[in-house]
């Protein structure tokens, strides 16, 4: 049986999307009404995850094959979500992560071109069947991804190398994730100023967690 925690809700995204930016956001506006969420990320989150996620960004192993790159990743997600994500939703905690399954669906399933249906069987054993209550989808060109990373002038790492082709798979992938679970998807318009962005997510939260909180101390 899946297991949908309300309280959990994720942020997908290419790279350079800003679904960070809006975490951070989203977390500041949250703390406004006097509520601490956990914010985790992937890969990461966990001692362990955070050793696997160094190896996983390294430019130096440019050779790694795709199928020990979602095992990888999937290592790594077992540990946050058995360690940090389940304890944490079961002690009433709200849980919000930067990157989640839907992240390997798109980048090792439509990116990396493994089977789907085996991207996404290794996805619900390494989470237990866990999937967010709401995934915010924050969508960005490939063209706009890659103006703002020159942008940035930040170094890239292994998967940020992988060119602009790579990136318009993994989009296209998200969108078609976001088609076949349009009750969990959320979609954003990333390409506006980070504060237009934020006051979309804002406006969507309200929605979701509206039993939980009094918004109005939040405006």
């Amino acid at each position: 049986m899946t297991k949908n925690y309300q309280r959990f809700i994720s942020f997908e995204g290419i790279d350079y999307s800003g679904k960070s930016t809006q975490v951070k956001m989203l977390v500041k506006r949250l703390q406004r009404l006097g509520v601490e969420p956990v914010v985790l990320r992937e890969p990461g989150g966990t001692r362990i995850s955070e050793r696997i996620r160094d190896i996983l960004l390294d430019t130096a192993y440019f050779e790694m094959h795709e199928k020990c790159e979602i095992l990888l990743y999937e290592a790594a997600r077992a540990q946050l979500v058995h360690q940090k994500i389940i304890p944490l939703l079961e002690s009433g905690r709200f849980v919000i992560a930067d990157r989640f399954f839907d992240s390997s669906s798109a980048y090792q399933g439509f990116g990396r071109g493994l089977t789907l249906d085996e991207v996404k069987q290794l996805n619900r054993f390494a989470t237990s069947a866990l999937k967010p209550y709401r995934t915010f989808f924050i969508d960005i060109s490939p063209q706009e991804a890659q103006r703002r990373q020159v942008a940035n002038n930040r170094t890239r790492d292994r998967l940020e190398s992988a060119g602009i082709e790579f990136f318009t798979k993994i989009r296209q992938g998200f969108l078609t994730l976001c088609e076949e679970e349009p009750g969990r998807f959320i979609k954003i318009n990333g390409e506006g100023t980070p504060a237009e962005v934020a006051e979309k997510v804002w406006a969507k939260i309200v929605k979701i967690w509206e039993l939980h909180f009094n918004f109005d101390a939040a405006k």
